[in-house]
Parts: structure tokens; C-alpha cells; sequence
């Protein structure tokens, strides 16, 4: 299985847009993942998307929606006539227009699912104006390209399929565990159960799981096991340590249970993280 490298094909942004005759009529793409959310919109065919071998049939009028780093395949018993889209949510949430309103993805609202079949006029309309601006290229379709790209998020937002951090975070469960998520993110590296952290807070532990897992949407081990696989990322990608070094690093007990935790969140293992094969589009 291959973690794709997407390379953009429009300047000065992380998007990569599908050109006319790129996708061939019949389709077959093996196995792969890519950090990138994936949009796919069919004009005429039935496209098969394949996650955790189940197949979503997508037919004309529809889009599939990757998430991001989900590994799948795809094929196609017809000929297919279709438009595809990728880039990165975040590079477009932190932009000063989008920072303004405060939205971002809640951490594991996207781990929610893998891949969904959409249909929605509005993110199908605004998929098809890029495909055209970007083949045309006229005058300024970069910035066309961006507006549609905030269109797409605009309604994924409105729908419920991302959700904005005002409606996650502003509650009275979030301010109250707000300290620990701090600590946590600061000392991810110590030995800290469960109860030192309830007791930092003067709360039970029963109480401090419950309003833990209803403000953040993970228990609190999800939430300290997710925080150390990123920061095990950066070392992977950045130094030359060992895997073992790694994961007593990031404070992880043992190296087999941080090879079972990175791969449960990045469907790989640290070693095929750090070595695996990138193919450009």
C-alpha cells in the first residue's frame, strides 16, 4: 500500500485537480492513502470506491468523499466519465477569513467515518467549477479555484459533516477540562494516568471520564495516544532515531504497543511510515 505524495497542479496552493483525459474511461487505482481529503464527482458511470473491503457505489449526479488518510482502492465495471479534487482542509481553515468565524474540525469528527457517498448540488456544482477554471486556466481561476474550495467547506459545515469548534468547544464540560488538555499536550511524554489527571482536577475519575469523552469526543487515552502518534510523526519524518527511541520519546511504555497505536491512527506502521514509497500524481 502506498502513501501518495499529492502534488498540486495549480501555483501557490496545495491542490490537485484532476485534468481533462487524466482518469481513464475504465478505472483502476490499488490500494492507497494520502493526508489529503478527497473529492470525487461523476458526470456518467458507476465509480466503486473499496474501504475495509466494502464497496460505495457512487452513480451519476453523486460524490464520493475520502477522508483523509484512509486507505482505498477503486475500479470501475463501465466506463466512467468523472472530476477529482484534493487538497488539504487545513490549509485553507487557517486562512484570516476562515480563522475569523473559528471553525476547524472537531479531532475525531473525521475519524467518524471513511468515506461517504454525497449527494448535494451546491459541493457537486462547486467541484465541477473548479475542473473547468482549472483546465480552462483563464484570467485569475486561481482564485475562483479558492472560492469554490470554501464553498465545498461552507456546506460540508452547514450539512454536519465537519463541525465548527465554536459548537465543540464553548461549553461548560470543554472550560473545565481545558487545563489537562493543556497538560497533556505539554507533557505528553510522562507516565500520567487516568486518575493523576482526574486528581489535577479535583474530580472522580467516573465524572472526569464522562465530561472528558463528551467535550473532546475521546477518552481520555484516545486523546493522549493521538497527541503522541503526532508528535512520534515529526520525529519519524525529522531524525534518524530509532523506532524505539521514538516511542519512549513520546511515552509510549513499550515499542509494540506504540507500533499497534500509530497504525490504529495512520494505518501504517512506523517504520512503513518512515520508509514507505511516495508517488507523485
Amino acid at each position: 500500500m502506498k502513501n501518495e505524495q499529492i502534488k498540486s497542479n495549480i501555483p501557490k496552493m496545495s491542490v490537485h485537480v484532476s485534468k481533462r483525459n487524466e482518469i481513464p474511461d475504465l478505472v483502476y487505482c490499488p490500494l492507497h492513502y494520502h493526508e489529503e481529503l478527497e473529492f470525487l464527482i461523476i458526470y456518467e458511470g458507476d465509480f466503486i470506491m473499496v474501504v475495509d473491503d466494502v464497496e460505495y457505489v457512487a452513480h451519476p449526479g453523486e460524490i464520493v468523499f475520502v477522508n483523509s488518510g484512509v486507505p482505498h482502492r477503486t475500479y470501475s465495471k463501465v466506463p466512467v466519465r468523472s472530476a477529482l479534487i484534493q487538497f488539504r482542509e487545513g490549509d485553507f481553515i487557517d486562512h484570516d477569513i476562515v480563522k475569523a468565524v473559528k471553525y476547524s474540525t472537531k479531532l475525531n469528527n473525521l475519524a467518524e467515518f471513511k468515506v461517504k457517498i454525497i449527494k448535494n448540488d451546491e459541493i457537486f456544482n462547486a467541484i465541477d467549477g473548479i475542473y473547468h477554471e482549472v483546465n480552462a486556466e483563464k484570467t485569475a481561476y486561481e482564485i475562483y479555484v479558492r472560492s469554490y474550495i470554501y464553498r465545498i467547506l461552507a456546506s460540508l459545515y452547514r450539512t454536519g459533516i465537519l463541525v465548527d469548534s465554536e459548537h465543540i468547544y464553548n461549553t461548560k464540560e470543554t472550560q473545565k477540562i481545558l487545563p489537562i488538555i493543556s497538560y497533556l499536550n505539554k507533557n505528553f511524554n510522562e507516565n500520567i494516568s487516568l486518575e493523576e489527571a482526574s486528581n489535577m482536577l479535583n474530580f472522580d475519575p467516573s465524572y472526569f471520564c464522562r465530561i472528558f469523552k463528551s467535550a473532546i469526543g475521546a477518552t481520555f487515552t484516545e486523546y493522549l495516544n493521538f497527541v503522541r502518534v503526532c508528535k512520534a510523526e515529526k520525529l519519524l519524518a525529522k531524525t534518524n532515531n530509532s523506532i524505539l527511541e521514538i516511542s519512549e520519546a513520546v511515552g509510549f511504555s513499550s515499542v509494540s504497543y506504540f507500533n499497534r497505536v500509530f497504525k490504529k491512527y495512520r494505518n501504517c506502521s512506523p517504520r512503513a511510515y518512515r520508509t514507505t514509497e511516495y508517488k507523485n500524481i
